[in-house]
């Protein structure tokens, strides 16, 4: 995982530096880390770690950067906010997934075991599942639009999660957002192809 990093890391100072300069936060500390495991009362999978441990999310003070999918990357102070609010606002709250992957428990669209760390500003967001069906994996990634009410396996994994992440830049599936650029803003778009956010208009993603 850790040249995957390396990889994205040198393909934005290369593309999109802004992002690299101005967006990605300084890593992470263990106290931070723990501070999270503790408020969720789990263990996170030692990749989501790791990822943190590179750069804890995005800043938009200076640029409005995007990562995954042209999403926002949550600091960690951000999903523990998030994580407190949805179980103080929301833990009475029922609503079933209309449709989702057999990986993803289709229970409750408000399940408290799934931490969100990336957003899209609308109704889509990336979720570390840690509650898992029989068919998935403890820490897997997940998709959640919540208008349509649909579950997506992302990845198996965080690792996994930054490889893909790693080859579509290098495959050129990621270029800057136009709208962005007239702000001066360094922001991240993904090819039609890939767009997890307009799913069903993706050749990969359509359900």
């Amino acid at each position: 995982m850790k040249e995957n990093l390396e990889k994205i890391e040198n393909w934005l100072r290369n593309n999109a530096n802004k992002i690299v300069e101005l967006s990605l936060q300084n890593p992470a500390t263990e106290n931070e880390v723990k501070e999270l495991e503790k408020t969720i009362g789990k263990e996170l999978p030692a990749d989501f770690k790791q990822l943190y441990l590179w750069h804890n999310g995005l800043n938009d003070d200076e640029n409005f950067g995007s990562l995954f999918y042209g999403m926002d990357f949550y600091p960690i102070n951000k999903i523990i906010s998030e994580y407190l609010d949805k179980k103080e606002n929301y833990s009475n709250l029922n609503i079933v997934l209309k449709n989702a992957d057999k990986e993803i428990k289709t229970a409750n669209i408000y399940n408290i075991d799934w931490i969100k760390f990336a957003f899209d500003g609308s109704h889509t967001h990336l979720y570390l599942d840690l509650t898992p069906t029989q068919c998935g994996q403890y820490g897997q990634i997940i998709f959640i639009d919540d208008e349509y009410e649909i579950g997506i396996l992302v990845a198996g994994s965080t690792s996994h999660l930054i490889e893909n992440f790693a080859n579509d830049l290098e495959q050129e599936l990621y270029h800057l957002n136009e709208d962005a650029l007239e702000d001066e803003h360094h922001s991240l778009e993904t090819d039609a192809k890939i767009d997890i956010v307009n799913w069903q208009m993706s050749e990969i993603w359509k359900r």
